[in-house]
């Protein structure tokens, strides 16, 4: 007699789902950067609290002079260098969610859900502005997320150029599903073309196609995306990042004030692989010898002296060429590099820590004074209120509420000679988020 057999679909009134306690997060909240530039402390970025006209500070722009000898013992001539002020501004950033009250009801208990409702918004806000902030330190504060390469039709687009540099990583870098943008048409002084959330990214090499849920005409290649809001958009709205505050390819000559053009002493050291390095295709220790000895010379910041007060940043591909440079060497050891801020490990090179941070644009080697860097600081990340108003505000006409968060912030490059970089080196493997 054949054994009638039971399987799971006949007793599937009597089986239970069961659910652990714990919550995965699949999307890697790295902020390398914003971790170093977070707090000041001796040896650490300055902090400025603005308020009033603003903050400014003084600036010696050329070379003390006058020294003379005289065998008649004549005074020279009244020299003195040249000092001019500095100053920088406040941005606003700004977050929001909104949320049903029968879905905070329904997620009141342990047993209804995994975490609750609110507590889960907030948690998500935070980590959206994080990620944000760490997006904004490597641009240059325009906030540019890709430029269009070719337009499919009004809701289909392709794009590269992350931060608006051509190859500087996956066109889909700074772009997902769910965001609100803006294309700005760059060849009217870039006008709003439309407004559109991404409903879909498709990442295939360094071009990324989107589909927006609003039909967009009259775009067209070069154009840019920004994020937006229904009333304007983000553009040149965002606070200083390192691709202006050092003024990347000569293009930010102008910052806080001051011009580059002008006051020559003024300017980052920018060297370019394989031009003032000897293979684009292999970075070295000695391309950083060289650049932190021009940064010397230029800034009297001499990394050599005081390495600990000098970060250098760049992508996992070319921490990866600099490790093979050296793996004959020395012993190539992720568990004994240097443990920095938000315990980050950094690769050391020529005695400086390296940072490896995927939002970093491709090919880049960047050297910072961490202490001629300063966050200026107004108010930082919080529930939006104004004197015990309460941050969660009535939707009208719904059973729902929206809270939004904020900060006032900016960075400045208080030297900005003391900082320097290399690009162009060949940096094609994408260690990034994107898939």
């Amino acid at each position: 007699m054949a054994l009638t057999t039971i399987t799971d679909a006949d007793i599937s009134g009597v089986l239970k789902n069961v659910y652990e306690n714990f919550r995965i997060n699949a999307f890697p909240r790295l902020t390398p950067l914003l971790a170093q530039l977070k707090k000041g402390k001796p040896g650490g970025p300055e902090r400025m609290q603005w308020g009033g006209n603003g903050v400014f500070w003084d600036v010696v722009l050329t070379r003390p002079v006058g020294m003379t000898g005289s065998p008649s013992g004549y005074f020279p001539p009244n020299a003195q260098a040249t000092e001019k002020q500095a100053t920088v501004g406040i941005k606003r950033t700004y977050v929001t969610r909104q949320f049903d009250m029968l879905a905070v009801s329904g997620t009141q208990s342990k047993e209804a859900a995994f975490i609750p409702l609110i507590r889960k918004l907030t948690q998500e806000a935070m980590d959206a502005a994080k990620l944000g902030q760490q997006e904004v330190l490597h641009g240059d504060g325009r906030a540019i997320k890709a430029l269009i390469t070719s337009v499919t039709d009004t809701t289909h687009i392709v794009v590269q150029s992350p931060y608006g540099l051509a190859g500087a990583g996956r066109g889909g870098l700074l772009l997902d599903v769910g965001m609100y943008v803006a294309v700005l048409d760059t060849g009217s002084a870039d006008a709003v073309l439309g407004r559109a959330t991404i409903t879909a990214v498709s990442n295939s090499g360094d071009s990324a196609t989107l589909t927006l849920d609003t039909a967009i005409s009259s775009m067209a290649a070069t154009d840019k995306i920004v994020p937006a809001t229904a009333s304007d958009t983000s553009f040149n709205a965002v606070p200083n990042g390192l691709i202006n505050l050092l003024n990347r390819g000569a293009s930010f000559d102008s910052l806080h004030g001051l011009s580059a053009a002008t006051y020559s002493r003024w300017d980052t050291t920018r060297m370019v692989a394989g031009t003032d390095t000897p293979d684009a295709g292999q970075p070295s220790e000695m391309d950083v010898w060289d650049l932190c000895t021009r940064v010397a010379n230029r800034s009297g910041k001499d990394p050599k002296s005081v390495a600990g007060q000098f970060l250098l940043i760049s992508t996992p591909g070319i921490e990866k060429k600099l490790a093979e440079s050296f793996l004959g060497q020395r012993r190539f050891d992720m568990a004994s590099n240097i443990t920095l801020k938000g315990g980050f490990k950094a690769l050391n090179i020529a005695g400086l820590p390296l940072i490896s941070d995927f939002w970093c644009p491709a090919g880049t080697i960047y050297l910072v004074h961490i202490p001629s860097l300063s966050f200026v600081d107004r108010q930082d990340w919080v529930k939006l209120a104004y004197e015990g108003s309460g941050p969660f505000r009535f939707i009208s006409g719904r059973d729902a509420y929206e809270v939004n968060f904020g900060s006032y912030w900016n960075t400045a490059a208080i030297q900005r000679n003391s900082h320097g970089m290399i690009t162009g080196y060949t940096d094609t493997v994408r260690y990034d988020h994107t898939i």
